[in-house]
């Protein structure tokens, strides 16, 4: 049941981000909830294999999550500095 709610989690943080991507912060939360729900898929299923690694995998999955979201509120923070806004469409990351 667990498994089940996980790939649920992750498939809508899928649809969220192809449906919602006008505003970078709605961007990140939805990679946050792509996250989470990877979290929870790695979590559930090692825990699932009665091993001792699945709490340190976890830890350490929990903590490049933070790290990515730390790393992605500062680029909100300097892009919207710069800018003027969180708008997505305003930036231009392929140079045209």
């Amino acid at each position: 049941m667990c498994l089940i709610f996980s790939i649920f989690v992750f498939s809508f943080s899928l649809i969220f981000i192809s449906m919602n991507s006008f505003h970078f912060l709605s961007l990140l939360l939805s990679f946050e909830l792509l996250s989470m729900g990877c979290f929870l898929l790695v979590v559930f299923s090692v825990s699932s294999a009665n091993s001792g690694f699945g709490c340190y995998l976890g830890l350490v999955f929990l903590t490049f999550c933070v790290i990515e979201g730390v790393i992605g509120l500062s680029l909100l923070v300097s892009a919207s500095r710069v800018t003027g806004s969180s708008a997505v469409k305003l930036y231009s990351f392929m140079g045209v």
